[in-house]
């Protein structure tokens, strides 16, 4: 009896410490600067350091937003953060994010 109790303890730590090591990699940045560059890195498919529309649709970010907030979620983002409307999300434009990372529902 002892020993499968101590089985279960051990499984149930186990599993707890991979849980708590998953939940760190999925938090981001609080710096809005690096969330930026975070941004930009994923999706920048052409290297000219900004991402646009149809970078940020077929990147994993969009698609995440567009599973979670269906299909106009990417263009709500784009019209609320290009502030200078080039169709053209760039580091300063996407460091003006806020929130708390993983778990927010709307940044503001």
């Amino acid at each position: 009896m002892k020993s499968k109790l101590l089985i279960i303890a051990i499984t149930s730590l186990t599993g707890l410490a991979f849980a708590a090591e998953g939940d760190k990699k999925a938090k981001k940045p609080a710096d809005p600067a690096k969330r930026a560059e975070m941004i930009i890195k994923g999706a920048d498919k052409d290297g000219n350091g900004t991402v646009s529309k149809e970078e940020l649709t077929n990147s994993k970010m969009g698609k995440n937003m567009t599973e979670k907030r269906g299909a106009e979620a990417v263009g709500k983002f784009f019209t609320r953060f290009d502030k200078n409307k080039d169709g053209q999300l760039d580091k300063s434009e996407l460091s003006s994010m806020k929130g708390k990372g993983k778990g927010d529902k709307k940044a503001k």
